[in-house]
């Protein structure tokens, strides 16, 4: 039963989304899916949660959508679209960092693959020896994002032959070759992250580092600026809901109709500022996240330059692991950048529902609702005088002023 009103379901969006194209009107799977939705909710008479929905029902339920869809000039569906539209953008994005990590951990284990699957007769097959070593530094030039033969990138690459050189000279391979498939895997990955930790350090010493972006830089930058821009319009839709609440007020005091519009234009604005708040509340996390790896990444830097000081040779046991941690904190960088950004994609998508309608709020209305609130602040004011007045009265036993009773007793 689930099944057929799941098939159903898809057979009114389906049927909702082309009545709408027909029209002119944009809509999603997901904004004609929430409608269908919203409408039998609300219309729980005509749509029985108990009863499945014949032909007619069908039919109703889709022309009532696609009316519903078609609304003009509408902060109530707009706040459904504005819903609809950032959830959609903030699943789109997530989904997009997870195909791009799904593609490179996809080309790391075909390379691993390769390597793995490489044949050596013996140790003095020079030319299978040769083969796979230049395999290898395939794989180590991939996980750093270059190409073997690109001209604008032989600095790079040069460096992170250098680097393997260093590492991993070509008479390890013999004893290489001997693991099983699961200890060179983790042994090329260790060996992809001390060779990525030698061209950071290279770079912050200022002898190398050719190509490497300046991920920490650009993770705080895009905190500090959507932190800030985030930061200021969400203050700026506060101040902007608040000026309704004295307008509605106004208008339930004064109207013999409950202001509807207004309700609706402040519900979306409130909506819009809720999902400002998330995102702030994401960004902030996200800048201290940076500014603590930025803390740590300097520590690791000057502990190496304290071990490496002036000396030709250092025992690898004590350098590499230093190599390692600073490739695992540089990996954590890409990932805030990475994360900030669709942050940002998310936000560009929440700003197209800004004030997508015709705003009602009037200056009169406004300047209405200043008086009245002017007049109850006045009348609150007014009131700890009277009744400090009446406790002196009671106090002198009388009920009038002071004069006023000597007066009466002259009299």
């Amino acid at each position: 039963r689930r099944g057929h009103a799941m098939d159903a379901l898809r057979r009114i969006v389906s049927e909702i989304l082309l009545l709408c194209r027909a029209r002119g009107v944009k809509v999603s799977d997901a904004l004609g899916a929430f409608i269908a939705r919203a409408v039998v909710l609300e219309n729980s008479t005509l749509f029985p949660p108990d009863k499945e929905l014949d032909e007619e029902g069908v039919q109703a339920l889709t022309r009532m959508s696609v009316e519903r869809l078609q609304e003009r000039d509408s902060p109530s569906l707009e706040t459904v679209k504005m819903q609809v539209g950032f959830d959609s953008a903030s699943v789109a994005e997530t989904e997009r960092l997870q195909h791009a990590r799904s593609s490179r951990e996809q080309a790391e284990v075909a390379g691993i693959d390769e390597i793995c699957g490489a044949r050596i007769r013996s140790a003095d097959d020079v030319e299978a020896l040769t083969a796979l070593y230049r395999t290898i530094l395939h794989f180590l030039l991939s996980k750093a994002g270059l190409s073997p033969g690109e001209a604008h990138s032989r600095p790079a690459q040069r460096e992170v032959a250098a680097a393997l050189e260093s590492v991993f000279p070509r008479s390890g391979l013999p004893a290489f070759t001997a693991l099983s498939p699961s200890d060179k895997a983790a042994q090329l990955f260790e060996l992809a992250n001390i060779v990525l930790g030698i061209r950071l350090f290279n770079r912050h010493i200022g002898k190398g580092g050719a190509g490497i972006a300046d991920v920490p830089a650009e993770a705080a930058g895009l905190a500090t600026s959507l932190g800030a821009s985030v930061c200021e319009e969400l203050a700026g839709v506060r101040r902007s809901a608040e000026r309704y609440v004295p307008a509605i007020t106004e208008a339930y005091r004064t109207g013999y109709e409950p202001p509807l519009r207004l309700q609706a234009e402040l519900t979306h604005l409130r909506q819009y500022a809720a999902f400002l708040g998330q995102l702030d509340d994401a960004l902030r996390q996200a800048a201290a996240r940076v500014e603590e790896l930025a803390r740590l990444l300097i520590d690791e830097m000057e502990a190496l330059k304290a071990l490496v000081g002036s000396r030709a040779s250092v025992p690898k046991e004590q350098v590499y692991p230093r190599f390692d941690s600073l490739a695992k904190l540089w990996a954590s960088f890409e990932e805030e950048r990475d994360l900030l950004s669709a942050r940002r994609a998310a936000l560009e998508a929440l700003r197209t529902f800004r004030e997508p309608y015709t705003p009602t709020l009037r200056a009169v209305s406004l300047d209405a609702a200043r008086a009245t609130a002017l007049a109850v602040e006045a009348e609150q004011r007014a009131l700890p005088a009277d009744a400090a007045a009446a406790a002196k009265v009671v106090e002198s036993g009388g009920t009038g002023s002071g004069e006023g009773g000597e007066g009466g007793e002259g009299g």
